[in-house]
């Protein structure tokens, strides 16, 4: 079958062809948007910044870090000498608060788009009695 509409001598169109044809269109149009957003997709996540990369990935699994932690420090007390457990448990105490300070950044103090970090409340009110 050829890929343009047979025309026969009376002027009338193969509409089978026809049919292919606008299928063969459709389809190529169709990968050729698939191609472009999987390209867009990948040109963000090169240019997405290892900043911007660590903090969706506590983002994610900072709640599981806080529970594994906590969940270690419990079931190492069956293990460690009692004189020794003040300072483990300060240890932990330390980096699960420094995760859930992190996350907590992460959630209050988002990036834009561009990586310019919202301005927070008392900033905009700054700027907003210095223009007046």
């Amino acid at each position: 079958m050829p890929n343009t509409p047979i025309v026969d001598n009376q002027g009338y169109i193969d509409i089978e062809s026809a049919v292919k044809l606008k299928e063969a269109e459709s389809r190529t149009a169709v990968e050729m948007k698939h191609a472009e957003s999987e390209a867009m997709f990948r040109e963000l996540l090169i240019r997405e910044s290892a900043k911007e990369t660590a903090a969706k990935h506590l983002a994610k699994f900072a709640g599981f870090y806080l529970t594994f932690l906590v969940m270690a420090f419990i079931l190492s007390i069956q293990f460690i000498p009692e004189n020794t457990i003040a300072v483990v448990a300060g240890l932990i105490t330390l980096v699960v608060t420094n995760l859930s300070t992190i996350l907590k950044g992460i959630v209050e103090n988002g990036d834009d788009a561009d990586g310019i970090p919202k301005p927070s409340d008392s900033s905009k009110k700054k700027q907003e009695t210095l223009l007046s």
